[in-house]
């Protein structure tokens, strides 16, 4: 059985970090999402839904932007 083409690399996907901002902002002011501000683990401040998962974006390169913010929106999705 030849298997070749299912060891084929995927395309990489890029996105600037503008894009990524703006569809964080897009997922905040969606009434469909429960993206919630979150406390910082040293103090009480809060950071904001797209601060926290750009930082995140930013510290872990390989992460594929377009396939987190895909399930990013799953995970905030409220349920009905």
């Amino acid at each position: 059985m030849n298997i070749k083409h299912l060891q084929k690399a995927t395309k990489p996907v890029f996105m600037t970090e503008e894009e990524i901002y703006d569809a964080l902002v897009i997922m905040e002011q969606d009434v469909l999402l429960n993206t919630p501000n979150y406390r910082t683990i040293d103090s009480e401040e809060m950071v904001a839904f797209k601060e926290k998962h750009i930082n995140y974006l930013k510290g872990h390169p390989k992460v594929n932007p377009e396939n987190y913010l895909a399930n990013l929106r799953t995970m905030v999705k409220i349920r009905r």
